[in-house]
């Protein structure tokens, strides 16, 4: 992947940063963090570039942290839903190949239940006569 130079501005001060990802990309992130400093150090004049940064790097680190532990739970309720898909397609097959199993059933019932007609009319015939 090719190393891009990429100049950003962060509360006032300029960087000149090596980035494999695209340069649109990590500028709009440079972007980003500078707003975001600029409001800390609008909301608190007495802190100092340090102390700002580290607010500032808290708070994503907090905002990292919640987005990494959401992800672990959605994939685990997808894990979840997919364990239940699993199941419920295995019963789905069962009962298919049992309503199948059944079918055959009736039918040989059905069978059978005509030869027990057929052979009961002939017993009433030929009692009747």
């Amino acid at each position: 992947m090719a190393v891009n130079k990429v100049k950003l501005s962060i509360g006032g001060t300029e960087y000149s940063i090596l980035a494999e990802d695209d340069v649109k990309y990590v500028q709009e992130l440079g972007k980003e963090l500078d707003i975001a400093f600029s409001k800390i150090m609008k909301a608190n004049m007495s802190l100092s570039t340090t102390q700002a940064a580290v607010l500032l790097a808290l708070d994503y680190a907090d905002e990292s942290k919640k987005a990494i532990a959401t992800a672990d739970r959605l994939r685990e309720q997808i894990k979840d839903y997919l364990d239940d898909a699993s199941d419920a397609k295995s019963k789905a097959d069962w009962a298919r190949h049992e309503a199948e199993a059944l079918k055959k059933e009736a039918e040989k019932l059905r069978l059978e239940n005509g030869r027990l007609k057929a052979e009961l009319k002939a017993v009433l015939d030929s009692a009747g006569k």
